[in-house]
Formats: structure tokens, sequence, C-alpha cells
């Protein structure tokens, strides 16, 4: 296949706004369109969470995230997940985050991981609820959480997915900001340790990825006024109990914004109008190529990567090609 990623562009001044591209032979990026069909709406008014084996999770801003759609855009397939016992216990609160992963054992048992934020009557308490979607039952449960969660989440909160645990941004007692790990399994919500004096204050100062098989944290130091990043990684696969190690550190003087990893070893970069690749092993930046390439990309803040997958997305056809050997 000569498209190998498919790449989602958010930009600034229309928070819901997205543009995807396909890779075209690892040169140049050319956009595409996916409609949501039968749902009189498209992709631009629907908040991007992350991807997971080609599938891309997305949620609905104008029903404050109580509907879920899955979407590959390999095969233009977009589902609406079914509504859940939360959708209609939760009247006055909202969903903080969604995020899509897989079954620690099987990558072919896709997850779908929602944060609620409830509140009481005075609206003085709160209490936050996770739920997960399970592709092959299709449907949600609700996960009991093991442990008190003393900790604050604003909107847009979760970061990534890896080796079975969904990381969200949030803040601690003091509303100092920190990484918090949830164990979908045990329904244990961790803080993750930080490395020393850094800032992850800003959502356009801060990524969280994957590089090498170990987490990866891009940031400034705290109280650096400089547009210098270091990016940190950890010494194991998990992130909650592990030290960091300083990996590099890209001086730049302009402001730049990561945006995350593709390539395995690049980080995409938005400096002003221009995005970028940079190469962590050799220091080389290159600018991208952008098929009928419009203005507005200086207004880009996020990037989601997905692969090409012919993974579906409806149940029932999952069903089916695994009986078949698919």
């Amino acid at each position: 296949m000569s498209q190998k990623y498919y790449l989602l562009l958010r930009l600034w001044l229309m928070p819901y706004t997205h543009k995807l591209f396909s890779l075209e032979n690892g040169s140049s990026l050319k956009q595409i369109s996916i409609s949501m069909q039968n749902m009189k709406c498209s992709l631009s008014f629907h908040i991007v969470s992350n991807s997971c084996n080609g599938l891309v999770c997305l949620y609905s801003d104008f029903a404050c995230g109580r509907d879920v759609f899955l979407c590959n855009p390999t095969t233009r397939e977009v589902r609406l997940l079914p509504s859940s016992y939360l959708v209609t216990k939760v009247k006055d609160g909202m969903v903080l985050g969604v995020g899509i992963g897989h079954h620690i054992r099987s990558e072919d048992l896709i997850k779908v991981v929602r944060m609620w934020v409830s509140y009481s009557k005075c609206r003085r308490n709160k209490e936050y609820i996770f739920e997960e979607y399970d592709l092959r039952s299709d449907s949600w449960r609700t996960i009991q959480s093991a442990n008190p969660w003393s900790c604050e989440f604003d909107t847009s909160c979760f970061a990534m997915y890896f080796n079975g645990i969904y990381y969200w941004w949030g803040k601690s007692k003091g509303l100092t900001e920190t990484i918090l790990a949830l164990d979908v399994g045990g329904g244990i919500l961790s803080k993750v340790k930080l490395p020393k004096d850094v800032d992850i204050s800003s959502s356009s100062g801060r990524y969280l990825g994957v590089l090498g098989g170990c987490i990866t944290l891009v940031c400034r130091k705290f109280g650096d006024q400089n547009a210098n990043f270091d990016i940190w990684v950890t010494e194991g696969a998990g992130a909650v109990n592990s030290c960091w190690n300083k990996l590099r550190t890209i001086k730049h003087s302009s402001l730049c914004v990561p945006l995350g990893f593709w390539k395995g070893n690049e980080l995409l970069v938005k400096i002003f109008d221009k995005v970028r690749s940079y190469n962590i092993d050799t220091e080389e930046t290159y600018d991208l190529n952008f098929e009928n390439e419009e203005r507005d990309f200086a207004d880009i803040c996020e990037a989601v990567f997905c692969e090409k997958s012919l993974v579906s997305v409806n149940p029932q056809t999952r069903v089916e090609c695994s009986r078949m050997g698919y």
C-alpha cells in the first residue's frame, strides 16, 4: 500500500475543525474527506481523541461527549456507538475525555474508555466516573475505582493509550499539573512520577507519546522562557513508577508546538506557518509538503496519526471475519 499513514490536524481558531491527510509514498500529504454517513454532520464538528489499530475515536461536542464514534479512514466506515447507562444517569455533568485502546492480551479486542464528571444538585461536589466500551460485545460497563481520586481534570484531558493503560492530563492537590494512569482492569488511577522541574501546564507545550517502545514526554523546563524542548523517556514500558532519562533537548529560537511522533524516530512540530519533522537521532529537520496547501496551517495545535487498516467498526463484521480466518 502506498498510503501508510493518515494524519489528522486540529486547528486553534476553530478547535473542532480537522483536516485529514493521507501520506502518499512517504513524500507529500494529500487532503481527503470523510462524511459522517446518515448523521447530518461532518468530521469537523467532533473532537478527535486518538487512534488504535487503524480506527479513529471521536466524540460530539454538541452532545457534551455523549455521542462517541469509531471511524476507519481507510474503508470510510463511520459508526455511532450505542448509548450507555451513564448517558441517562449523568444529567448535570459532562464528558471530560474519551480514549481508544485494546485489550492488553489481544489487539483485536478494541476498547473505548470515557470519563465523566457528575455534579451534585448544589454543584459544590463532583464525582468522576469512568466507563469502558467493548467492540466485541458492543456494550458499555461502568468502572468502579479502587482508590479515591484527589485530582482535577480539564476538558479534553485524555493523553494516550499504551500497554493496557490509559493516560490523562490532570491536576493534583494544590492544582499541580500531573499525568494520571488508569488501569481499567483493576480500576486503579495512579499519579505518574514526572521528571524534576518540568512544565506541562500548557496544552500546546507538552506531548505524551511512545518512542522506541518507551513512554516519552516532550515538554519545557519549569520557568524556562526559551523555545527549547526536552525529550524524556522512561526506562521501562510503564511510567507510573519508572525513572525518566533526558534523551535530547530540541534547541530552537522560535516558539514551536510538539505535535507527535511518527515514522518511528521523528517528531512532528509546528513552527509558525510550517509543519516540520525533526529526526531524534540525526537532529535533521525537513518541511512537510501538503498538496493544495492552505494558509491556515499556522493555527495547527494537535496531530493524530492513524495507520492504514481494514479493521471494521462493526462488531458483526469483525465476528464474521474472525470466523473466516481474516
